[in-house]
């Protein structure tokens, strides 16, 4: 299953928009119109690991597509 995230990275000065597909594994008869929450907050986690101190990451939205 692939999911659209869209998010902001955001420091004291400025914030940037952006998004990223994820290709999250799931069984082939999902029935459910959502992405599955805990998938996605491991890849926030991850990211904002991988973030500058300072920055911080803001999720806006994420759709199963």
């Amino acid at each position: 299953m692939k999911t659209l995230v869209n998010y902001v990275v955001q420091d004291l000065k400025e914030h940037k928009h952006e998004s990223e597909i994820l290709e999250i594994t799931s069984p082939p008869y999902t029935f459910s119109p959502e992405p599955p929450n805990s998938e996605v907050m491991k890849w926030v986690e991850k990211k904002q690991n991988e973030l500058p101190e300072g920055q911080k990451l803001i999720v806006m939205s994420m759709f199963k597509i």
